[in-house]
Formats: C-alpha cells, sequence, structure tokens
C-alpha cells in the first residue's frame, strides 16, 4: 500500500496547481454572481451561494496543507531520491530517462525509485499523512480524486521509449 499511497500523494500534489486553478475560476464565477446579484435571479439564496465559496475556499486551504506537507517530506530526503521522485511524478520521466539524467544505470534508478518512494512514505506518516488520513481529507474531493484515478488507467506509468 506504500506504493499506491506515495504515488497518489505525489500525482495529487503536481496537480495541486491545476486544481487551485478550477477552484479560483469556480470562486471568482460566484464571486461575480454575488456582485450582480445573479444568483439571487436563478433562486439560489445568499447563504447557499457564501456556503460553496466558503467550501471552495476550504479545499483550497487542504490543498495547500498537502502541498506544504509533500515539499516539506520531500526535502527531507537526500536530493538524489527526491529528484528521482520529482522527475518521475513531476516532469513524467521514464527510468530510461531518469537514468541518463542522472547518469546512473536504469537498475539503480529502480532500486533509487524504491528507496525514495519507502523514505518518502517514513515522511509523510512521520508528518501526520497517513494512507487513512490522505484519503479521508484528499480523496473525497472529486477534483483530487479524478486526477488519482489515473493512476488505475493503466496507462500513467506505460513506459516509452528514450526516443519518443
Amino acid at each position: 500500500m506504500t506504493e499506491n499511497r506515495c504515488n497518489t500523494v505525489l500525482v495529487a500534489f503536481c496537480a495541486v496547481p491545476k486544481i487551485m486553478q478550477e477552484y479560483d475560476a469556480a470562486f471568482k464565477s460566484r464571486l461575480q454572481s454575488s456582485f450582480m446579484s445573479a444568483h439571487l435571479r436563478r433562486g439560489v439564496p445568499t447563504q447557499k451561494l457564501m456556503e460553496e465559496m466558503l467550501e471552495i475556499n476550504r479545499k483550497k486551504a487542504l490543498l495547500l496543507i498537502l502541498q506544504d506537507t509533500v515539499r516539506a517530506a520531500l526535502s527531507s530526503l537526500p536530493s538524489a531520491l527526491s529528484d528521482i521522485l520529482l522527475l518521475r511524478f513531476s516532469k513524467g520521466k521514464t527510468f530510461q530517462e531518469i537514468a541518463l539524467i542522472q547518469d546512473i544505470t536504469i537498475r539503480t534508478a529502480f532500486r533509487r525509485f524504491d528507496k525514495a518512494r519507502d523514505d518518502f512514505a517514513a515522511e509523510l506518516d512521520r508528518r501526520g499523512l497517513d494512507e487513512k488520513t490522505f484519503a479521508e481529507t484528499y480523496l473525497s474531493d472529486p477534483a483530487v480524486s479524478a486526477v488519482c484515478a489515473r493512476l488505475s488507467d493503466g496507462e500513467y506509468f506505460t513506459a516509452k521509449s528514450v526516443g519518443e
């Protein structure tokens, strides 16, 4: 389960900027609706509109906490290990590409990746982001859940050749 949690947390972490943009757009549309009282013409009470805006801000705050927790966990790892996780998840590099970038063998890239993921999981646990907490706090968010669903579609970790 450590593998899945680390993969899922890192995919969610990398998607935070995009998700935040979506939440900002949703908040802005509600804010504009409140200024023009468009919500009232559509039969949406002001209280409901305000509750929606508060919920959007609550979700954004949780994402910022996730982002901060992941950054802190990554920064506590040796750079060789955190770099391999960032290359894999943030940059979408294959193990072949990682091996070339870090001037190591592909076998070493796989070993470092496994070690990095194990150490990252331990850091997440130490910071209170265990599997249960992550699932309860973040996977209930449809935006995060949709991003993380990519892991189960079979395409996310498909190997590609260096020449692609």
